[in-house]
This record gives C-alpha cells, sequence and structure tokens, in this order.
C-alpha cells in the first residue's frame, strides 16, 4: 500500500466515523462536546454540518 492509498483510507474513515457520531447524537439528542483551549464546549449536533 502506498503512502497516498493510506491517506486515503485514513481520511475516508475519519469521515465515516465523524458522520456516525453525529448522526447517533442527532438521534439522541444529546450535544457534542469539545474541548477548545482547555474549555469544554457543548455543540448542538444539528448546527454541525455533516
Amino acid at each position: 500500500m502506498s503512502e497516498k492509498e493510506f491517506k486515503t483510507k485514513v481520511s475516508e474513515g475519519l469521515k465515516l466515523s465523524y458522520r456516525r457520531l453525529v448522526e447517533e447524537h442527532r438521534r439522541t439528542n444529546t450535544p457534542l462536546i469539545f474541548s477548545e483551549n482547555g474549555v469544554v464546549k457543548y455543540v448542538d449536533p444539528y448546527s454541525v454540518q455533516i
């Protein structure tokens, strides 16, 4: 597997994981939780673009 193929597969995997995470939070109606510069942020999953 070349480096380009590896990067493509990793990128596809990250996109799929992100999509599944947002869909699950929308389904359960729970906020997404992120940390930005040490500050915890709660984000409405419906305001996030898939």
